[in-house]
């Protein structure tokens, strides 16, 4: 008798199961055609159960673990009950249901049913800021006769070391679209476009073509093959031309320079022949440009096993494309942080930390300010400008600022503010443990450090933390920079010494005004459209959080009285 996992939400689950017979239920709540339901925490009753059906039940009786996730938290030995059942009981059938494959129990031989296409990508509803957060490395497409995962491998290491993307071939048509669709549900327009190749006038990539992911969908290419390799070609190119000298694609991204994975589908691939995408083979490793052909060939690094896509993917393919061009709204400062309405002094990955969001993008997505040394730690910093007019350059202060001490502790980060013209910048801000108070010498504060780490025979902060010693970065913030400088020049040797040591040593700058300085390593300006990140050629545009005038005066009060 088959076992079975069912993946998808209560109602997919509910009308898949309501023919089935002899059912014997553990989950929660009522559940219509069940003989009998017990909820997990009724510990006695579900374990006379679980015994039952280990004696053998009757024939053909069907123990159903609705929300495994949920049940087996409270019975943390249901996962070795329900392995020995399904193991020694020839004559009945264990149904485990789940929200996504990830759920499901270890080493129980069960067959997989995917129902529902966001489950299969560990979504339970779609929204641009929860679901477009995948990075280009693997896309699930289904489940194969077995009931595993066929995920589909992206990229792949050219020599054992540089990571260069693969080229595709799906020969299952409901496979083929489900790669597509879970690339555009996991990933925003700017980390992944398509371009739509059809031989002919098929309804393979219709509602598809509705994403706004896809630059061209180009139909009949059978009859002008070669217009089509023109078109990839001068693409190919553009794409090299930005992508310069460096070894692939992936080693060229930055903060500075984001160039999207443009995967080239192909619908008909034998009615047009490889010559057309012989170009774009060869140069995958630097160009980002990916084929994906619905049959075999020798341009494929990859032929994606057969597998069953998820039973509701054709109303995906119909109803998701539009929803990813509605508009969403603006986070609030704990959700964008993620953060249970309050502030989060944890250790973190050096990767991650002095890295911050401070709004988000069009696609919902987080845009980040990293302090930290693009050179030392691959960060944006060490110094950065905010650029507005004297009313709005407290929203991106306070946006960046209170993110960081949202993050990291007064032992972490120390914060000197200096509001030059007495505009009230640092309102509320100035509340935080973080903050030193009085008259600071900044030069006094660098020569601190030089000797403590020289002392130490350490070369940077970084190095200096790795061996387990405690020194905070100092952020200094300066409000009205220009006309500091010009009613104390003096003022200047500071800024100048913070600029060129200040990442050796851990002490950042963030200077405003309504113009430009010169030593922002990364820019928040306000412009016509509104906030912007620069960061060399790259130019994001973000919203601030909805609540940061109330943030600004609770959060550095919560945080003081840690």
């Amino acid at each position: 008798m088959n076992h079975l996992a069912l993946i998808g939400p209560p109602g997919l689950v509910a009308r898949r199961i309501a023919s089935l017979q002899g059912v014997y239920r553990i989950g929660r709540g009522e559940a219509a055609g069940v003989a009998v339901s017990f909820d997990p925490g009724d510990e006695r009753r579900r374990q006379n159960l679980l015994a039952w059906f280990e004696r053998g039940a009757e024939p053909g009786a069907t123990l159903l673990v609705d929300d495994w996730k949920y049940c087996s938290d409270s019975d943390p030995g249901l996962a070795d009950t329900v392995r020995w059942i399904a193991a020694a009981s020839w004559n009945v059938r264990v149904i485990v249901t789940a929200r996504a494959v990830e759920e499901l129990p270890e080493r129980v031989p069960l067959r997989v049913e995917v129902l529902d296409f966001l489950a299969l990508h560990g979504l339970r509803r779609f929204t641009k800021a929860l679901a477009w957060k995948g990075r280009w490395w693997k896309v699930p497409a289904g489940v194969d006769s077995d009931g595993v995962p066929v995920v589909v491998e992206l990229t792949h290491f050219a020599d054992g070391k540089w990571r260069t993307g693969s080229h595709l071939s799906v020969t299952s048509p409901d496979a083929f679209r489900s790669v597509v669709l879970g690339l555009m549900t996991t990933h925003s327009p700017k980390l992944f476009q398509a371009i739509f190749v059809d031989a002919h006038d098929s309804d393979v990539f219709d509602g598809l073509d509705q994403a706004p992911h896809v630059l061209a969908r180009h139909r009949h290419a059978a009859r002008d093959p070669r217009k089509i390799a023109d078109l990839l070609a001068e693409e190919s190119q553009r794409r090299l031309e930005v992508v310069g000298n460096t070894w692939t694609v992936f080693d060229h991204r930055g903060f500075d320079q984001v160039l999207p994975q443009l995967l080239v589908c192909v619908s008909g691939f034998s009615d047009i022949g490889g010559e057309a995408f012989e170009a774009i083979a060869a140069d995958v490793g630097k160009s980002g440009m990916q084929l994906l052909l619905d049959a075999p060939s020798d341009l494929a690094d990859l032929l994606v096993d057969d597998c069953a896509a998820p039973a509701n993917l054709g109303e995906m393919a119909r109803s998701l494309p539009p929803l990813m061009h509605e508009e969403e709204p603006a986070p609030d400062f704990f959700t964008l942080h993620e953060m249970p309405n309050r502030h989060a002094w944890r250790p973190r990955p050096v990767r991650l930390q002095y890295r911050v969001p401070v709004g988000v993008d069009e696609f919902g997505q987080p845009v980040e300010v990293d302090l930290k040394s693009k050179h030392l730690q691959d960060g944006m910093g060490p110094h950065g400008e905010v650029v507005a007019p004297d009313d709005r350059r407290a929203e991106a202060v306070r946006a960046l600022v209170l993110g960081q001490m949202a993050r990291h502790s007064p032992e972490e980060m120390e914060v000197v503010l200096i509001d030059f013209h007495g505009n009230g910048v640092f309102a509320g801000i100035d509340g935080a443990p973080h903050v030193r108070h009085g008259i600071v010498d900044l030069l006094e504060d660098h020569e601190q450090r030089t000797r403590t780490l020289a002392h130490n025979n350490f070369r940077n902060i970084w190095d200096y933390r790795a061996a387990g010693l405690v020194l905070p970065e100092l952020l200094v913030c300066v409000d009205g920079v220009h006309a500091l400088l010009e009613e104390r020049p003096q003022f200047r040797e500071v800024l100048q010494t913070l600029a060129t040591a200040g990442r050796t040593y851990g002490q950042h700058l963030l200077l405003s005004d309504t113009t430009p300085g010169e030593h922002g390593s990364y820019r928040l300006e306000f412009t016509e459209q509104g906030w912007a990140r620069r960061i060399g050629r790259s130019v994001e545009r973000f919203v601030l959080p909805t609540d940061l005038n109330d943030v600004v005066w609770s959060l550095p009060i919560r945080m003081a009285g840690s």
